[in-house]
């Protein structure tokens, strides 16, 4: 992987955890919401620590897809891409 890749991964994980941080109200869908975003980036924390050793990206994508399309979460698609770009 290259380092722009792992730095926009670094920009992306921190955003997620923004998003948990910032997320508002304590309800049943904020909570499930932000358990759902939690566990799809998790394991992203844990890569970032062997810098990336072993991490599927196609298995991360599909995984926050499914969040995108679920919680209308474009944004992290749109940061990460940015970040690339940017470099």
């Amino acid at each position: 992987m290259t380092e722009v890749k792992k730095i926009a991964y670094k920009k992306l994980i921190h955003q997620a955890f923004l998003d948990l941080k910032n997320s508002g109200a304590f309800d049943e869908a904020t909570f499930y919401r932000n358990f759902r975003i939690a566990h799809a980036f998790h394991n992203l924390a844990e890569f970032i620590v062997v810098d990336f050793v072993g991490f599927n990206e196609d298995e991360f994508w599909s995984t926050v897809n499914a969040l995108t399309s679920q919680f209308d979460l474009h944004h992290y698609r749109k940061i990460f891409d940015e970040a690339v770009m940017e470099r």
